[in-house]
């Protein structure tokens, strides 16, 4: 577990962030600030950058620039640090492991504070995971390939927040999904953030990210501010 930050100390901080794939670079000079606490959307059209962005942040793609994660320098492409500061990704199209069932999904999200499985099987996580998602209760011993769109997305957000993240950012949350279980992971999301976890949230069109998040960050052809 991270001990609290100052109050001051912001949950991140990116200052002049460049994201590159070899000679292509997909975000440039990306700077901003988010408070511990807040839910900010990062919007934009698709191709622009705003997956990049989070990718950069947690660890997942080189970068250059300053990351600070609740005001500690955050290494270039070393994902575990950012997950054991305090943020966790939910990525883009889930992430998972097919062939594991949804229940060792999201246990593993435990891995990262807990160092072992077992006492990663024997945490809360399923528990909250089902005090929030209901629906995935019938589907726990099924292979997570199997299930649908929108119940694979739970099992990815139930993953992330097992980790026990103070931010987590969630990219692209209803891609490919239908508008009943967007809205049923949108009010999932809200609580999250109600019960105090910084949240960010990736979305093409910001009209239902800003249902739930206080402000946003426009990314237009690889820079956000």
């Amino acid at each position: 577990m991270t001990s609290p930050a100052s109050p001051t100390t912001p949950a991140l901080n990116v200052r002049g962030m460049s994201v590159a794939y070899g000679p292509v670079v997909a975000v440039h000079d990306a700077t901003f600030t988010i408070a511990e606490g807040e839910s900010v959307a990062i919007t934009g059209p698709n191709g622009n950058g705003k997956s990049s962005i989070l990718m950069g942040i947690v660890g997942l793609a080189a970068r250059r620039g300053v990351v600070e994660i609740f005001g500690k320098p955050a290494p270039s492409a070393n994902v575990m640090w950012a997950a054991r500061r305090g943020m966790t990704l939910v990525p883009e199209r889930r992430q998972l492991y097919p062939k594991l069932s949804a229940a060792d999904n999201i246990v593993l999200g435990c891995y990262s504070w807990t160092r072992s499985i077992a006492k990663a099987r024997n945490s809360d996580a399923l528990a909250f995971a089902l005090d929030l998602f209901p629906d995935l209760r019938p589907h726990l011993k099924q292979a997570a390939g199997t299930l649908s769109g929108g119940q694979q997305q739970m099992v990815a957000i139930a993953r992330g927040l097992a980790s026990n993240p103070r931010i987590l950012a969630v990219d692209e949350p209803c891609l490919g999904l239908a508008e009943a279980v967007s809205k049923r992971v949108y009010q999932a999301l809200s609580r999250v953030h109600a019960e105090g976890t910084t949240l960010i949230v990736v979305e093409e069109a910001p009209k239902r990210a800003l249902q739930i998040c206080t402000r946003r960050v426009e990314v237009r052809n690889g820079i956000a501010a």
